[in-house]
């Protein structure tokens, strides 16, 4: 792996994890208060910039609702009076703490699976402003979700098959173009079933 030209080997392990900001499918909320858990900190956490996060993510709300705000506790191990959040809010959460963290790199993987098809165009929406001056990269198995990138690498076997942009890839119609006829398939015939 090289970064600008080096081994990363060769950089400090510290500042180079320093760089990425990321949303995991899997994630890990700390028995703490909101702010905390955006902010990964128990000292020096800048509420202002807390609350901005967590309006980026959409879950001010939410947050406003709860007993004590930004200082709510999560969890119910630790605290008795600890809230449990949802899914789609957790992972709403995990975006608030990777914007907090402000990297220069942001990774999201699969960061809207938990969220409802409203909540998740909600974040579509706000994704270029999130993204604004930072490296992104959104991975997704749902190719629904991947029209407003810059630029797709469609990955088969462990290798770069296609890439191009959403249009691109489906004039060109190889993988990503049938990959993604299918998936539409299966949404629109899952619409007309509720629908009947």
């Amino acid at each position: 792996m090289l970064l600008n030209g080096r081994g990363i080997r060769e950089l400090n392990r510290r500042d180079y994890y320093g760089l990425f900001s990321a949303v995991f499918q899997e994630f890990s909320l700390l028995e703490a208060t909101v702010a905390e858990n955006v902010a990964q900190r128990v000292d020096g956490i800048d509420e202002g910039r807390v609350w901005a996060c967590l309006e980026q993510a959409g879950l001010t709300e939410t947050v406003r609702a709860l007993p004590q705000g930004i200082h709510t506790h999560l969890g119910r191990e630790v605290y008795e009076d600890g809230v449990e959040l949802s899914g789609g809010q957790t992972q709403r959460l995990m975006l608030a703490r990777a914007l907090y963290k402000n990297g220069p790199i942001l990774a999201l993987d699969e960061p809207t699976a938990a969220l409802d098809p409203l909540a998740e165009s909600d974040i579509y929406r706000k994704y270029n402003h999130m993204t604004q001056g930072r490296t992104a990269l959104f991975i997704s198995h749902r190719l629904a979700s991947t029209g407003f990138c810059d630029r797709i690498l469609f990955l088969r076997d462990g290798v770069i098959a296609e890439e191009g942009t959403h249009q691109e890839l489906l004039a060109r119609g190889g993988g990503y173009a049938e990959l993604f006829a299918v998936q539409s398939r299966y949404y629109r015939e899952g619409r007309e079933q509720n629908e009947a």
